[in-house]
């Protein structure tokens, strides 16, 4: 969830600084009404506004999800899992050399993560 909502707040402070140098590359539209003169300084300072409206109401409501931090090993399941807890290095271990589960980290770590067979046969990983 955090890799869809941390480029889209991202894009809200592009989209509004490219409309504030009158850049109308991510607004056609716009650009078309501009060239028409049918929206003036003081309509795109208006859309400018909203822009940062919006992209504070996205950080707002989504402020947990983009502060959690997401361990390396959670989405590169195979890569160095020294920041780990000591406890769980036998579970990680474990699931690292499951080599039936190896083929479905492919689709993603997302859908990984939610097969009901994880939860229960690495219960502490799954808690994390």
């Amino acid at each position: 969830m955090r890799s869809l909502i941390s480029p889209f707040i991202s894009k809200l402070a592009l989209f509004k600084h490219n409309l504030g140098r009158r850049e109308f590359y991510q607004f056609p539209s716009v650009a078309a009404l501009r060239e028409n003169g049918e929206v003036h300084d003081d309509g795109i300072q208006v859309y400018c506004d909203h822009l940062v409206v919006l992209k504070k109401g996205v950080q707002e409501r989504f402020q947990d999800i983009l502060k959690m931090k997401i361990l390396n090993w959670v989405i590169d399941l195979f890569s160095n899992s020294n920041e780990i807890e000591m406890e769980l290095k036998e579970e990680l271990i474990d699931l690292q050399t499951n080599e039936e589960l190896k083929p479905k980290f492919k689709d993603g770590y997302h859908s990984f993560w939610l097969q009901k067979q994880i939860s229960d046969l690495y219960p502490g990983l799954w808690r994390m």
